[in-house]
Order: C-alpha cells, then sequence, then structure tokens
C-alpha cells in the first residue's frame, strides 16, 4: 500500500491519525483518511480568517451527537473523537451553509460526509444535518444567498421521499450505475459497509483506472473535503429527488468543476476513477467507492445496497464485506466480474439498438420533442438499451419513439435495431 499524500488536504478542523493498513488486499475497496497532524495545517477552501465564532464547534458537536453514534457502531467503537472536517461555502450575517465530513481513522475507515446548515440566534448557533427535520426548517428560514431557493425545495423532498414506506424504500432505486450508459465496468468490490466493517452494506467499488465515473441520477452536486491549493476534491456528494444521497469516493475530478448546488443530470461526468486521497489516506487500485445513502433515516445515515437494483442489477451479500453478487434476470455476476449499466432500470428488455444519424440522437426525458428536456445527445454509432416502444411527437415521418432501459426515450427514426420492440 502506497503511503497517503501528505499535507494537501486543507480542512478546518481535523486530528491526524496515523498510517492504515489495508485488510482487504485482493479488493480496490474503500479506504479511510490518514493524515499526519505535524504536516498538514488544515483550513478549508472557502475559510477566511475571522470565521464567524463558535461556528465550527457548533456544528462539530452537531454532526457527532447525530451522525456519531451510527458511525461509532459501524466501527465497532463505544464514541469518536471530537474530529470534523468543517468547510463553510456560503456565510452571510447570522448564517452559514456547507459541507461537513467526519474523518476517517487508523483502522481503514472512510470519512462520512454530510452538509450543514446553521443560524446563529442570541450568540449560539442552531445546526441542521442533512436529513433531519432541523436541516430542512433551517434551510427554509435561510436567506437565498445562503441556500438558494431550489436547494430548499429538493432538500425537503429529499427527505419526505425517504420516509418509511416510501418509494425510496423499495427494490428499484432508480439509479443507474454510476458510469457511462450502455457500457460494461468492472466491479472489484462486491458489497460492503462505507468502512470496510460492519453489516451496513451501503457501498460498492467500480471500475479501474481511466473509467469515467457519471452521476448515478438527476440531481444536486456538492464536495466535501476540498483542496485549497487544487480546488479538488476526491469526495463528491448528489443529493435526489427520490429520497437517496449517493457518495463518490477516490476521484480524478475533470477540470471546470461546477459550484456545490448545481444541477446535474444523470450520466453528468464526475471525473474518472482513482486512488484520489486528497484528504489522506491511500486506494488499493484505481477505482470509485460508491456509497448509497438515506435521506432521513439517522440523518443521511448510509443505506443497504442488499437487495436494491441499480443500473438493472440487485445485488446480494455472500455474507461477507467484499464478497457477494450481482442478478439480472437469469445472469449472475460474482463480484470481480463486469455490469453492463442498463440505466434507471425499468421494463423488459434490454433490446440493442443503435444510433443511425449523422448528427446524433437527442435523448428526452418525454417523446415530445417540442417540451421534453434533452437528457444528452447521443453520438451516431452509439450503442442503446431499449426496454420498449411507444409514440409521441413526429420525427422523419415517424412517431414511433424508444424508451431506453434508463426510462428516458430517443426517436426511432434516429436509430436502427434488428429486435421486435414490443409496446410499453
Amino acid at each position: 500500500m502506497s503511503g497517503p499524500r501528505r499535507g494537501s488536504c486543507l480542512a478546518l478542523r481535523m486530528a491526524g491519525v496515523p498510517e492504515m493498513k489495508r485488510p482487504h488486499p485482493r479488493r480496490y475497496a474503500a479506504v479511510a483518511l490518514a493524515v499526519a497532524a505535524a504536516t498538514a495545517a488544515f483550513v478549508p477552501l472557502s475559510a477566511e480568517a475571522g470565521q464567524q465564532a463558535g461556528l465550527v464547534e457548533s456544528v462539530t458537536d452537531t454532526l457527532l451527537a447525530e451522525r456519531g453514534p451510527v458511525v461509532a457502531a459501524q466501527r465497532g467503537v463505544a464514541a469518536l473523537a471530537r474530529e470534523a472536517v468543517v468547510e463553510p461555502r456560503r456565510s452571510v450575517s447570522e448564517w452559514s451553509f456547507g459541507a461537513a465530513t467526519i474523518p476517517g481513522d487508523a483502522n481503514d475507515h472512510a470519512p462520512d460526509a454530510s452538509l450543514y446548515v446553521a443560524h446563529r440566534v442570541a450568540g449560539r448557533w442552531q445546526v441542521g444535518v442533512l436529513g433531519s427535520e432541523t436541516f430542512v426548517s433551517l434551510t427554509r428560514q435561510a436567506p437565498t444567498s445562503v441556500v438558494s431557493a431550489e436547494e430548499k425545495a429538493l432538500f425537503k423532498q429529499n427527505r419526505a421521499a425517504a420516509g418509511p414506506g416510501a418509494a425510496a424504500r423499495s427494490v428499484e432505486t432508480g439509479l443507474a450505475l454510476p458510469v457511462n450508459a450502455s457500457s460494461s465496468v468492472g466491479w472489484g468490490g462486491g458489497p460492503h459497509a462505507n468502512d470496510g466493517q460492519g453489516s451496513l452494506y451501503s457501498s460498492l467499488d467500480f471500475g479501474g483506472s481511466g473509467t469515467q465515473i457519471r452521476a448515478a441520477a438527476a440531481g444536486k452536486i456538492y464536495r466535501a473535503c476540498v483542496d485549497a491549493n487544487s480546488n479538488q476534491t476526491a469526495l463528491i456528494l448528489i443529493v435526489h429527488a427520490n429520497g437517496y444521497t449517493t457518495g463518490y469516493y477516490h476521484l480524478n475530478q475533470r477540470s471546470g468543476f461546477p459550484a456545490d448546488g448545481t444541477s446535474v443530470d444523470l450520466g453528468y461526468s464526475l471525473g474518472t476513477a482513482g486512488t484520489n486521497t486528497v484528504c489522506g489516506g491511500s486506494a488499493n487500485g484505481a477505482h470509485v467507492h460508491f456509497t448509497l445513502r438515506s435521506g432521513d433515516r439517522n440523518n443521511l445515515a448510509f443505506e443497504s445496497v442488499i437487495g436494491k437494483t441499480i443500473g438493472g442489477w440487485t445485488f446480494h451479500t455472500n455474507g461477507s464485506n467484499y464478497d457477494g453478487y450481482a442478478t439480472h434476470g437469469t445472469s449472475k455476476v460474482q463480484d470481480g466480474g463486469t455490469l453492463y449499466n442498463y440505466g434507471r432500470y425499468a421494463g423488459s428488455g434490454p433490446y440493442a439498438g443503435t444510433v443511425n444519424s449523422s448528427n446524433g440522437a437527442n435523448v428526452r426525458s418525454g417523446t415530445n420533442s417540442a417540451s421534453s428536456t434533452v437528457m444528452y445527445t447521443a453520438p451516431n454509432g452509439r450503442a442503446l438499451a431499449i426496454s420498449c416502444k411507444t409514440t409521441g411527437s413526429t420525427v422523419n415521418n415517424s412517431n414511433v419513439w424508444y424508451r431506453l432501459t434508463d426510462t428516458d426515450y430517443v426517436a426511432a427514426a434516429l436509430t436502427s435495431t434488428a429486435a421486435t420492440i414490443p409496446n410499453c
């Protein structure tokens, strides 16, 4: 295992932990932060001298009170040290909004990232952590310069959709695999805990060196543990309206990354799989550590992937971390194999198709070419995974549209297929 990158991740508050040893050498699984206190001074990208008094301490205390017991239980300890990476991103007057992360420790435990909002009243900070009712209430009250109107609505919807018995508890998550649509990807780490131990298998490892990593669904994007020197991070969260939040760790981030709170579509490019540990630690081989989180349970607790369908595959465990398999119909793939990304799978198929248009084909959210959103433009020759056919706007004298397995649509006139496509 290579040693951690020392002194590169800048954050406001974090204690050093010794270098870790890797308990799963055959897998490139989740790894944690390992930064020597003597070699790193922690100041977040957006922090400035004269930071609002008491903010960091209040956010740290609230984060540990709400998330600490869950994380401690997964790590097998009675309680966590009073440590957090607090990164104010937008602050005006008595309000602050940003990222807050429980760092990893010496036992191969990965960081636990979240968002916070804080309001100072009579000299004391009231803090809410993503997933809590306090967070939703405070974001609703915050000025729009701190939390936008779109963010207010999304955070409320995210928590409501994650409630007991809500859609987010169903087998079908509405998420794609975090890679290119209609492509195959290696998965070297079967279902496992975010920390690599414990029984809540919330995480999966995908890809290898150079693999394009993409948003598993539409949502708003946020970064944690941003390196002030490079403005890059290895850790990204995307908050989705369907009650889930997805996490992406170890990325080699692409240039021109958008600001926190930017809306992104399914398939938005996040960077490439790598061993990036800008907050310290190490990774045993290039990959993305992909995590599933609930927008409500225990305040953004990790959600088990066992029995959940992501990208058309339902994930299972053989009883231990990193050891499992995925099923799609009659197909079964053990971890260490490759999975085809069927997207936000819903329905029959897939049936193979190909874009047959020199200008490419717009893949849309619906079948009305005048009003439905263009999700992306698939180039000529691009392989498509078709689920069924329906009708919509006329394109090149045909009103037939194909619904893809990620539930988006493409005009049949712009594609070719040898399959007999059933009606939706």
